[in-house]
């Protein structure tokens, strides 16, 4: 990861990581918005089949 604010999305993907957490388990966390974090969570919402923004 690379840009200005990566700290805030690196410090999510390393607790999902060291947990070993599916996307299952991410999905339903909060994520406060507006925050870089709040995309991680978008993304593990749509993994798991449950996008909170959807388009098309």
């Amino acid at each position: 990861m690379v840009g200005s604010r990566v700290g805030e999305l690196l410090a999510e993907a390393q607790l999902i990581f060291n947990w070993e957490a599916s996307t299952d388990d991410v999905a339903p966390l909060i994520h406060a918005h507006p925050t870089l974090s709040e995309a991680m969570g978008e993304a593990h919402m749509a993994l798991a089949g449950k996008p909170l923004h959807a388009h098309g």
